[in-house]
């Protein structure tokens, strides 16, 4: 299936929603935070979260917190790499992280 953007509502069900993101503030970004509260718990079976941030190593808490108020479980299992911010980790994610990425989210699927 095609990666969307989250401005792109999910119309279909899914069993498996991969959703990216980084953090925003110390938090998730609200639109992100805002995606999750407008799912339909009847078309997702679960969300599996991959990201990249600079500094924290994982988004995962606070994905899970909004996606259990959105009453949609949450795969234990996630992505997570470094990402560049104001110079640090430069060039992250790299050509490795991707490939990382694509080998975690074959497990995923498999």
């Amino acid at each position: 299936m095609e990666a969307l953007p989250i401005s792109s509502p999910v119309t279909e069900a899914v069993d498996v929603l991969f959703l990216g993101n980084s953090y925003y503030a110390f938090s998730i970004d609200p639109a992100v935070r805002e995606f999750i509260r407008s799912l339909d718990k009847g078309k997702v079976g679960r969300i599996v979260n991959f990201g990249s941030a600079a500094m924290l190593n994982s988004t995962y808490k606070k994905v899970k917190a909004e996606a259990d108020k959105a009453g949609i479980p949450m795969d234990g299992r996630e992505f997570h790499c470094r990402g560049e911010f104001k110079g640090m980790h430069r060039g992250r994610p790299n050509e490795e992280d991707l490939a990382a990425a694509a080998a975690f989210a074959k497990s995923i699927i498999q």
